[in-house]
């Protein structure tokens, strides 16, 4: 699913902070990956309406090819003419299919075809699609017909929610609220709280591991200088790193720096 082209937040210079401002960029520049976008591939806009037309054009020269095929008819072997015949007949359906979907005769039908596509592609919450399907990044359909794709659209919102903790497991680390809250924040992802409760209740993740990798990507860097309870402060902090008490003991004490 192909998303808006969400632009990246400047990075913080640490190389001369204090652990109080150090504190305050960790919020700003969201280093537990907080309020940030999975990356989606990008679409340009009306893409959708070009392939239908292209696949039509094929129809097109594929049927004068039926009338080719049948001069060789007395010549070619059975089993490779009923494959080609095969072939050309799954095609035109594929085409026909598509040109029933150019002629559809509102805008919200495109929409759902759009949407659809979208979904095949990628992990969308119910609003963030209505933003692709309305962006000047994405299909750039008005509000009634994004809102028509919506109604009509055959999407399982718990299992995309569900795609998204994935992903975001795959490339950061995070505590189980905190990834609640990078799954329902409106400047992120933007799934209802129950679509994201769902996610992290059943995403495979090891809490404690997770607060391990925190701790040691903060414990690591040279450019900060902070003591064991700082860093425990910072992953304990209910806008940071969101750990439970027990995860961030765990996790200092796996270092060897509780």
């Amino acid at each position: 699913m192909s998303g808006p082209n969400y632009e990246q937040q400047p990075q913080a210079d640490y190389s001369t902070q204090s652990y109080a401002e150090y504190q305050e960029s960790l919020k700003q520049n969201a280093v537990f990956a907080s309020d940030r976008k999975p990356e989606k591939k990008q679409k340009k806009s009306g893409g959708n309406r070009n392939k239908i037309i292209a696949i039509a054009a094929m129809v097109i020269v594929i049927g004068g090819a039926i009338g080719f095929n049948s001069v060789w008819d007395s010549e070619m072997d059975e089993k490779v003419q009923d494959g080609i015949t095969d072939g050309i007949s799954g095609a035109i359906d594929e085409g026909s299919n598509r040109i029933n979907e150019l002629n559809a005769s509102t805008d919200g039908e495109l929409a759902l075809i759009a949407a659809r596509e979208a979904l095949e592609q990628s992990h969308y919450s119910e609003s963030e699609l209505a933003e692709y399907l309305t962006s000047p990044y994405g299909e750039v359909y008005t509000d009634q017909a994004a809102q028509y794709a919506l109604d009509n659209i055959d999407a399982d919102w718990n299992a995309e929610a569900l795609e998204a903790a994935e992903s975001y497991l795959r490339h950061s680390h995070y505590s189980y609220e905190g990834l609640h809250h990078q799954l329902s924040a409106e400047s992120a992802d933007n799934f209802t709280d129950a679509q994201a409760r769902y996610a992290v209740d059943n995403v495979e993740a090891d809490w404690d591991a997770e607060a391990v990798e925190a701790a040691e990507s903060y414990w690591s860097n040279d450019n900060i200088d902070i003591t064991p309870d700082e860093l425990r402060d910072i992953l304990v902090s209910d806008t940071i790193g969101r750990f439970t008490d027990q995860q961030a003991d765990h996790a200092l004490a796996e270092l060897g720096i509780s």
